[in-house]
C-alpha cells in the first residue's frame, strides 16, 4: 500500500497542470509503472499512467487481460497459469509506451514427508520441468505437475544425516523458475526435542549457612558531638575539640553515663547532640598465605573471582589509569610492593598525622582488591589509592569516619586535599544511625563522588553508611563453583549489589585452599604479606575497583551507579531483590536491553548443533540429532555480541542427553557465573 501511494503521488505530479474537465491529448498518454512488482500468479496488479478513459484491458506480453479502471490506472488479475518471468505491459491506445512487470513463482505450502519435499503453488504452468525446488540453498531434482512439485532431500544438505528417518532440522524452501525465485518458506522436522527450564543461581533458593555471624551490638560511648556555637555541659567533661569540617565540638566525658546525661540536658534545651558511636571494619576472619610460590601461580588460579566478574576481560580495555579511589579504613602498608607504586599521600585521623600506616591488615587487604599490581591484582591495577585511616586498634568513631569521608572527597576547607577521590570505599560501618555521618555522606554524594560500602557481617540488615540512600551497598556471595550467600552477609532493604566475599569454611574446588578472597595483607610481624579474608569488606572493594574501570573508560560519574546496578548479573529472583540487590556486579561491557539466555546443544566435538533463546525461564530445543550424544548447556549473552558464557556472564553445567528419533525429553539447567573458559559463539 505504501508503494501504491507513492506511485499515485508520482502520477499526480506528472498530471499537474491538467484541468479536471480537459482531456489529455492523444500524444500525452503514457504508462508510468505497474504495482506491485514483483507480482505472483493469481494476484492483482495495477498499471498506472495517463490513460484513455476507455481502457479496460492490458496486454501482458502476448496475452490480453481484462481490467477494471481505477483512479489513474487500470487493475487486472494475473492468471493462475501465468509463468514466472519478466513481462512487458502495454495498454491499447497508449502507443509507444510500456512498463516492465516481474512475475515470480508463488509458493503456497511446503511439506516434508520422509525425505520428500512437496511444494504447492503457481508460476511454472503445466510444464513442471521449468521449475526447481531449492532447499537450504541447494537446487534439487524436481518432478510434478502444474500445481505441485516434488523433490528428494539428499544427504549433501547440512542436516542430511544418513536415512530419511534421520533427516531433521530447519529447512528453507524456495521454488525457482528460470532465475526467478519465490518467497522462502521455512519447514522443520524434529528428530528429537527437549523441553525444560533454566533458573538463575539464587532464584528463590534458601541461603546456605557457611560462617558464624558476628553478633550485632553497640558499645556505649563517652564522647558527645555538640553542634558548634552551643554550650557544652561541663559536668564530667575531660576534653573538647573543635571539628570544623563537621561543624561540631567533640566532647569527651569521664564515662558513657555522663555523656548520655549531657546529651539529655542539651535535648531539654532544644539542642540536638549525638553520641560518637563506634565504627568497625566489615570482615570476620583471615588466613595468611605464604609468599612462597605465589608469584608462580596464575592470577586466575588464586584470585578466581576476577574472571568470574568479567574483570580480566575488562583489563583488555582499561586498567583504571587516571582514577583515584579512597580507602577509608585502617590505613595501608605504605611499603607493600604490590601497592606502593599506586599510593598517594593520605591522612590518619587516629594518630592525627599524615602517615596512615596499617596495623591490622584490613585496609591493606581492601586496598589490594582495588589497585594491587604485583603478585596479586586489584580490579583497577592502574588506579591511584588514597589511604585514609579512621580505624585503629581500639576501633573507630562516626566522627572520624565523617571527617575522613569529607577530606577524601576534597570537601574539608580547613584541611585541603590536593588529590580528592572520585570513588570512596567504606568496608566498615555501624548499626547505629548517625545524623552527622548521614550529612557527611550526602555532602560527598552531592559533590559527585561515588560511595561504595560493605553491608555488614552479622547476618542482619545493612549497616550505616551502606544503608544511606545513594550509597552502593554491597553484600557477599560465595563461590567459586556453587553460588550461594553466606549467612554472615547482611542483606535487606538498601542492598544494591553483590560481589564475592569469600567463605573460609569452604573449599568447593578441592584445590587445598579455602575459598576466601586473596589480596595484599600484613604478616604477623607487620611486614608486607598476603592473606585470604572473608566478609562484605572484601565484596565492596571489588565494586569500587570496577567503578574505577568505568570512570577510566569515560563513563560520567553520575551514570556509574545506575550502570553497575542495571548491568549486574541477575542471580536471584527476576529484578531487584532484598538478598542480592540487582545482582552480581559485572565488569563486562553490556547493553541496556534485556540480556538473552540461550540453551545450546553441543555435539561430541563441542560444536553447536542447534540453540534456542529461552522464553522467561522455559525453553524447547528442537532439531536434536537422534541416537547421538549431545550436551545441553544454558548460557547468557549480556552484551549481545553473539558469544555466550563470556567472563562475567552465566553458564550452566552441561547435561548429557541421547534421544531416539522423535523422542521428546525434559531437562533443567541452573546458571552460575562463567570465567569465560566455556565461551561459545552462536551460529549465524
Amino acid at each position: 500500500m505504501k508503494r501504491l501511494g507513492a506511485a499515485a503521488l508520482l502520477l499526480g505530479a506528472l498530471l499537474t497542470g491538467c484541468g479536471e474537465d480537459t482531456a489529455p491529448a492523444q500524444d500525452s498518454f503514457l504508462l508510468t509503472t505497474a504495482l506491485p512488482t514483483p507480482a505472483t500468479p493469481g494476484t492483482e496488479v495495477t498499471v498506472y499512467g495517463r490513460l484513455p478513459s476507455s481502457v479496460t484491458t492490458i496486454r501482458l506480453g502476448e496475452r490480453s487481460l481484462p481490467g477494471t479502471p481505477v483512479r489513474d490506472g487500470v487493475r487486472v488479475k494475473l492468471p493462475e497459469d501465468l509463468l514466472a518471468g519478466l513481462y512487458t505491459v502495454t495498454v491499447p491506445g497508449v502507443e509507444g509506451s510500456s512498463v516492465p512487470l516481474d512475475v515470480v513463482p508463488r509458493l503456497d505450502s511446503v511439506t516434508l514427508t520422509g525425505d520428500v519435499v512437496q511444494a504447492k503453488g503457481a508460476g511454472w504452468g503445466a510444464d513442471p520441468g521449468l521449475a526447481v525446488i531449492e532447499v537450504n540453498g541447494q537446487r534439487l531434482s524436481t518432478t510434478g505437475d502444474a500445481g505441485t512439485l516434488r523433490a528428494t532431500v539428499n544427504n549433501n544438505l547440512p542436516n542430511g544425516n544418513g536415512t530419511a528417518s534421520d533427516l531433521y532440522g530447519a529447512f528453507n524452501v524456495r521454488v525457482i523458475v528460470g532465475e526467478r525465485a519465490s518467497q522462502t518458506q521455512p519447514i522443520r522436522k524434529d528428530a528429537a526435542s527437549v523441553t525444560g527450564t533454566v533458573t538463575r543461581p539464587l532464584n528463590g533458593a534458601s541461603l546456605k549457612p557457611q560462617a558464624a555471624p558476628v553478633p550485632r551490638g553497640t558499645v556505649p560511648s563517652p564522647v558527645l558531638l555538640v553542634p558548634e556555637g552551643q554550650p557544652v555541659p561541663p559536668a564530667g567533661l575531660l576534653q573538647q575539640v573543635h571539628l570544623p569540617s563537621l561543624r561540631v565540638i567533640r566532647a569527651t566525658y569521664r564515662d558513657p553515663q555522663t555523656a548520655q546525661g549531657a546529651q539529655t540536658l542539651l535535648a531539654r534545651q532544644g539542642v540536638s547532640a549525638e553520641l560518637d558511636r563506634p565504627v568497625a571494619v566489615q570482615d570476620t576472619r583471615k588466613v595468611d598465605v605464604p609468599l612462597t610460590g605465589l608469584r608462580s601461580q596464575a592470577v586466575n588460579a588464586r584470585q578466581w573471582f576476577w574472571p568470574m566478574l568479567g574483570v580480566t576481560e575488562a583489563w583488555t580495555r582499561t586498567r583504571g589509569a587516571g582514577v583515584t579511589v579512597a580507602v577509608v579504613d585502617t590505613g595501608v602498608n605504605l611499603n607493600h610492593p604490590d601497592l606502593k607504586a599506586n599510593l598517594l599521600s593520605g591522612r590518619d585521623y587516629v594518630d592525627g598525622d599524615r602517615t596512615p600506616s596499617d596495623s591490622s591488615g584490613h585496609g591493606t587487604h581492601v586496598s589490594g582488591l582495588i589497585a594491587a599490581n604485583g603478585s596479586v591484582m586489584g580490579a583497577a591495577p592502574a588506579a591511584r589509592l588514597l589511604p585514609v585511616r579512621v580505624i585503629g586498634p581500639e576501633g573507630g568513631t562516626t566522627s572520624d569516619l565523617a571527617r575522613g569521608l569529607l577530606w577524601a572527597a576534597g570537601l574539608d576547607e580547613s584541611d585541603p586535599n590536593p588529590t580528592p577521590a572520585q570513588v570512596i570505599n567504606l568496608s566498615l560501618g555501624t548499626p547505629e544511625y548517625s545524623e552527622i555521618l548521614t550529612e557527611a555522606v550526602n555532602r560527598v554524594l552531592n559533590a559527585g563522588v561515588i560511595v561504595v560500602a560493605a553491608s555488614g557481617n552479622d547476618g542482619g540488615l545493612p549497616y550505616a553508611p551502606a544503608n544511606i540512600p545513594g550509597v552502593i551497598a554491597v553484600t557477599s556471595i560465595g563461590g567459586p563453583v556453587t553460588l550461594y550467600q553466606p549467612s554472615y552477609a547482611n542483606r535487606g532493604p538498601g542492598t544494591r549489589l553483590a560481589a564475592y566475599g569469600g567463605d573460609l569454611n569452604a573449599d568447593q574446588d578441592n584445590n587445598g585452599e579455602r575459598d576466601g578472597i586473596l589480596s595484599t595483607d600484613l604478616n604477623a610481624d607487620g611486614t608486607p604479606g598476603y592473606a585470604l579474608r572473608q566478609g562484605t569488606s572484601m565484596a565492596a572493594p571489588e565494586v569500587s575497583g570496577i567503578a574505577a574501570l568505568l570512570l577510566a573508560q569515560g563513563t560520567p560519574a553520575r551514570a556509574v551507579k545506575s550502570l553497575l546496578e542495571g548491568h549486574a548479573t541477575d542471580i536471584g529472583v527476576a529484578g531487584m531483590d532484598l538478598n542480592t540487590g540487582w545482582g552480581l556486579v559485572n565488569a563486562a561491557p553490556v547493553r541496556a536491553d534485556q540480556p538473552a539466555t540461550y540453551v545450546l546443544a553441543l555435539d561430541p566435538q563441542g560444536h553447536v548443533v542447534t540453540y534456542v533463546r529461552t522464553v522467561g525461564d522455559s525453553f524447547t530445543l528442537h532439531s536434536l540429532p537422534p541416537n547421538v550424544p549431545v550436551q545441553l548447556v544454558a548460557a547468557t549473552d549480556l552484551d549481545g555480541d553473539g558469544i555466550v558464557a563470556e567472563a562475567g556472564e552465566l553458564t550452566s553445567t552441561p547435561v548429557n542427553v541421547t534421544l531416539k528419533p522423535g523422542e521428546k525429553g525434559t531437562g533443567s539447567l541452573t546458571l552460575t557465573p562463567s570465567n569465560g573458559e566455556q565461551a561459545l559463539t552462536l551460529p549465524k
